[in-house]
């Protein structure tokens, strides 16, 4: 073969290798955003370039699942992520649970982001411990998102039922049972975790507008009803002279049972959320003495949250964009507008409590009153 023939057939292959290699590249992420000088949520940022419609890589990073709250939460979206299996739109939904340890969360997430995931949903232990470790998955085009609590990361869009509006209904009701004036009890929960932190500072905002409600203690009981019991024991002794209790979730329940297993005296208003058996407990007091009834509020703070996260997190690997007004800033994080917040709009005391115990006397006691948003409402979100 002549030297000029060779020389063709060697650009040929060339040419031909040169085809296959860039046909075997797949661009499952796209480039990765500026991060300097930008103000816009990461996870928006990177819906600027569309990944593949389908296919996507999910996971949860849950702070605990030891709450009623948190297994429902996390079932949800257990079911949710199988029926988008189903339809080709995810591969493989992890979910990780930290149990309160924010070293072990980062590792968790470091663990996510070296495994290559399209998407991390974060509903965390503590609202700075994971700064660094966001960072580095911001750094490599994953979709960050936070879930049920407020992540203090410009670039990571929050969403989360709205824990400041949340709690200022709470503290606000009490406060007007109160007349504006009495001794209370106040239970927070988890210190550090974001959600607790934000309804805390409604708390003490309403209460810095009532200076002659008094706070006996203040305590946190860590969203746990045995933990609550336990506290709200050893406070009828040192103090059975309140009036009301200020306190975040299920945690209520545990109080409630301190109270009536001690023979104690019911305070005039106590607060907190919508799980079934607070609801059943409440009902039965009332039963017993229509004359004493319980003085209760519900605002509902949903474990539907989580589903809603998943579905916005779909929509963002898919290249959608959310509206130019769907994001606001959270109380937490004022400087910052990348929190979807939905707003509470179930409240309940004694004038329709019944209503809500019909429809939910036959749930289990675990189970919570929940609000899902549709994929359609979700959908309203975006452009």
């Amino acid at each position: 073969m002549s030297k000029s023939k060779i020389m063709g057939l060697f650009a040929f292959m060339l040419a031909v290798a040169v085809l296959f290699s860039a046909c075997g590249k797949t661009n499952n992420q796209s480039s990765a955003p500026n991060s300097q000088g930008s103000s816009t949520p990461a996870s928006q940022a990177a819906s600027e370039t569309p990944k593949d419609k389908k296919g996507f890589h999910i996971a949860l990073l849950d702070g605990t699942n030891q709450n009623p709250w948190r297994t429902q939460f996390e079932d949800q979206m257990n079911q949710l992520a199988e029926q988008l299996k189903k339809d080709g739109i995810l591969t493989k939904y992890d979910t990780f649970v930290a149990q309160n340890d924010p070293a072990v969360q980062a590792q968790q997430m470091e663990q996510l982001i070296n495994a290559g995931v399209d998407a991390i949903i974060i509903n965390p232990v503590s609202a700075t411990s994971l700064a660094p470790v966001i960072e580095k998955a911001i750094a490599k085009n994953i979709v960050v998102l936070g879930v049920d609590q407020h992540i203090n990361q410009p670039k990571v869009i929050s969403v989360s039922n709205d824990q400041y509006e949340w709690g200022k209904i709470q503290a606000e009701w009490l406060m007007k049972q109160l007349g504006g004036k009495g001794n209370i009890l106040w239970f927070d929960a988890l210190a550090g975790a974001p959600a607790n932190d934000t309804r805390s500072k409604a708390f003490q905002d309403v209460l810095d507008k009532n200076p002659d409600v008094k706070v006996l203690k203040h305590v946190n009981a860590d969203w746990d009803q045995g933990k609550a019991k336990q506290l709200m024991t050893q406070m009828l002794s040192t103090f059975p002279n309140y009036d009301g209790i200020l306190t975040q979730d299920g945690q209520a329940v545990g109080i409630l049972q301190a109270i009536q297993e001690a023979g104690k005296v019911l305070p005039k208003g106590i607060t907190s959320d919508e799980v079934v058996s607070y609801l059943k407990i409440w009902h039965d007091i009332n039963a017993k003495d229509p004359n004493k009834k319980l003085n209760a509020v519900i605002v509902e703070n949903p474990p539907g949250i989580g589903v809603d996260t998943m579905w916005v997190a779909v929509k963002l690997l898919q290249g959608k964009k959310l509206k130019d007004n769907a994001l606001s800033s959270d109380s937490a994080d004022p400087n910052s507008k990348n929190a979807l917040l939905i707003k509470p709009s179930l409240v309940i005391t004694n004038e329709n409590m019944e209503k809500y115990y019909e429809q939910y006397k036959d749930k289990p006691d675990t189970s919570y009153i929940d609000n899902i948003l549709t994929e359609q409402q979700v959908d309203a979100f975006f452009q």
